[in-house]
This record gives C-alpha cells, structure tokens and sequence, in this order.
C-alpha cells in the first residue's frame, strides 16, 4: 500500500508564521526570540496510506504518536494535510471519469 509522507517542525512553522507577519523583525531577532520560548518543539512525520489510514511518527523518539495528542499548530497541519489529500483524490475520479 502507497503511502505520502509529510514532516510538520512546529519551531519552522511557527518562525514562517513570525517571518509572514513582521516585516520589522530581522532573522536575529526572530530566532531570539525562538529560542526564549525554551519550548519542546514537535517534530512529527505524517503517514497518510491510501485506504485512508494514518501513522504519526514523533520524530524525536521514534515512537508512535497518537492522532488524539495533536493539538494547536500540528492539528491544524494535520486538517490541511487530509483536506490536500482528499481534493487530490477527488480530482482524480473526476478525470477518470471524463
């Protein structure tokens, strides 16, 4: 069975986010600030299978991580992923039925 992988690094997310809506803030400043925070930054590979199935890997254990756990920027991650992933398939029933 094929699987799409997709890697979510919350600190990149969050530091795109700093970058996209403060144009005053240079890179220094936006990593300082980053780095204050002092917090567990997520690293999560996202494993979507055709069948609709799912595995989350946390990248820093190695372990499973559990659909339920995800909160905030990597649940939003997550819903953008599977609504990516759902347009893709839809798109091709509707060319394979043209």
């Amino acid at each position: 069975m094929q699987a799409t992988n997709a890697r979510f690094i919350e600190r990149d997310y969050y530091k795109q986010l700093i970058e996209t809506n403060s144009e005053l803030l240079t890179d220094i400043q936006i990593e300082k600030i980053l780095h204050t925070t002092d917090s567990y930054w997520l690293d999560l590979t996202f494993k979507f299978f055709e069948d609709g199935s799912l595995v989350i890997i946390d990248n820093h254990t190695e372990q499973n991580f559990p659909l339920k756990d995800l909160k905030g920027a990597a649940f939003d991650f997550y819903v953008k992923q599977r609504i990516m992933m759902i347009r893709a398939h839809l798109k091709s029933k509707v060319l394979q039925t043209a």
